[in-house]
């Protein structure tokens, strides 16, 4: 910030007149009276003049003292390098999804009352453990209240419940979100969700972020994903086998649980069907750990291409069978199977697959948002389904943001038309939503199921293709 600065000086000059009188007096002495005289005429003495050349008048001259020209001072901005956006500001000028980043942090004010968001995750189950999602919204929410300034003062304050697999437990947590009175819910993954979804359906709580587990979240009128499912996936899988490896002949293996059969069957091979591709379906046990048999299926078919749907505890178990028989087909799994715990176990098998992606793969200002984040505001790993949940809570941010600012005030029912009337609105790192319900037909939740493909290559993400692979152009195919 400059702050000019002026100097004024000023002059006086002073003038001083002087002025001089002068007098005299003459003394007579006394007469005699004598004898008249002759009188004679007096003489005058005149005084010799003296003719003095005419002078010259000169204004008088004013000097005036030099001024000074003072430079105008430069406040220098010193970013604070203990914040997120104080580090961000020394690496980064530019815009992130909600316009210019702050590059000084504001905290939220905690005596005011908070904005209750509620957080549903499924972790410490033998169907897939997901804490890196609630890692990355806890981290995420931290940074909003310490940097961001809150919900334009008013901290977010998460209500937590972690569910188990079990559509009960579910239930008790959509109900324990009612209790506490949130405006919405965002979450990781939960595949109990059949539970909790009716209740918080009954209530116009809406779901806002996440990743849908089952069909029921992603026909919800109240649900609102920035992610395409599993459908998504299968789209960005067909897609890129057709357009970059000229595929004729496609796997579509799936583990045997609901979401994972209908996107399979009703989505996946509808799709690659409907753009001429020849379709192997093979269910397979949802926890199955031998891939053996489902892979030697798979290879007899000859195909160019194999997709599996499975939960996280299959993803190392396939790519180690995969490279054990020699299977040449391109291998495409879901992006959760690229998280940093299943790298190190299925080692460099990990290299021979492509994973989907929701957000940009190349390095920009919000992927260090996402790092920075996780790195000061976060004392676990947040990586593969956290990048989705925390672009699920920051758009919620965002919204709320809005909201707050506006008429109709922060409530539930607002912030479902306000999204509802999203039409490509930016999104965290991550493709612009439209909320419309008809990016993926039958499937209103999906508000942004477009992918991006990438390898894992020496550790390092590597994109797969040029721009994000359209999904919803895909889908219209079959209707």
């Amino acid at each position: 910030m400059l702050i000019p600065k002026t100097k004024l000086l000023s002059v006086g000059v002073f003038l001083l007149a002087v002025s001089c009188s002068e007098s005299s007096t003459t003394t007579v002495a006394p007469t005699t009276t004598v004898a008249p005289t002759t009188t004679v005429a007096p003489t005058t003495t005149v005084a010799p003049t003296t003719t003095v050349a005419p002078t010259t008048t000169v204004a008088p001259t004013t000097t005036v003292a030099p001024t000074t020209t003072v430079a105008p001072t430069t406040t220098t901005f010193t970013p604070d390098l203990e914040t997120v956006v104080g580090r961000l500001s020394l690496d980064w000028d530019g815009n992130w999804f909600m316009g210019q980043l702050p590059v000084e942090a504001v905290k939220a004010d905690f005596d005011l009352d908070p904005v209750l968001v509620g957080l549903i995750n499924m972790e410490n189950s033998p169907a897939g453990s997901f804490p890196e999602a609630r890692v990355a919204i806890e981290a995420a929410a931290g940074w909003v209240n310490s940097e961001l300034g809150g919900i334009n003062g008013r901290p977010i304050e998460l209500v937590t419940c972690i569910t188990d697999f079990s559509i009960e437990k579910s239930q008790s947590c959509a109900q324990e979100m009612v209790m506490a009175g949130v405006v919405a819910i965002t979450t990781g993954i939960d595949v109990g969700s059949n539970g909790s979804l009716p209740i918080l359906e009954q209530n116009r709580i809406p779901i806002v972020g996440g990743i849908p587990a089952n069909m029921v979240e992603m026909k919800s009128p109240i649900a609102f994903y920035f992610s395409g499912a599993t459908p998504g996936g299968y789209g960005g899988f067909i897609g890129h086998a057709i357009e970059y490896l000229d595929a004729s002949r496609i796997v579509l293996a799936h583990g045997e649980f609901e979401s994972f059969t209908i996107a399979t069957r009703e989505y996946g091979a509808a799709l690659a069907e409907a753009l001429g591709l020849e379709v192997e379906v093979i269910p397979f046990p949802l926890f199955s750990l031998d891939f053996l048999p489902v892979l030697t299926k798979a290879a007899e078919f000859d195909p160019d291409a194999i997709v599996v749907a499975a939960a996280d505890l299959s993803c190392a178990p396939v790519m180690q069978t995969m490279v054990e028989l020699g299977i040449e087909a391109q291998l495409y799994l879901v992006g959760a199977c690229a998280a940093d715990e299943i790298q190190e176990v299925a080692g460099s098998a990990i290299e021979s697959v492509l994973f989907n992606s929701e957000g940009p793969i190349s390095e920009g200002l919000e992927g260090s948002i996402f790092e920075e984040v996780v790195e000061q505001y976060a004392d676990e790993p947040a990586g593969g389904v956290g990048t989705v949940a925390m672009r699920g809570l920051l758009n919620l941010y965002s919204l709320l943001l809005e909201l707050d600012q506006s008429e109709s005030g922060i409530s539930s029912e607002s912030l479902i038309e306000l999204i509802q009337n999203s039409n490509q609105r930016p999104s965290f790192w991550g493709h612009p939503y439209t909320c419309d319900g008809n990016q993926i037909p039958g499937l209103p939740a999906l508000c942004a199921p477009q992918q991006k493909l990438f390898s894992i290559e020496d550790g390092e993400l590597v994109p797969a293709h040029y721009g994000w692979i359209d999904t919803p152009a895909l889908f219209a195919e079959i209707g």
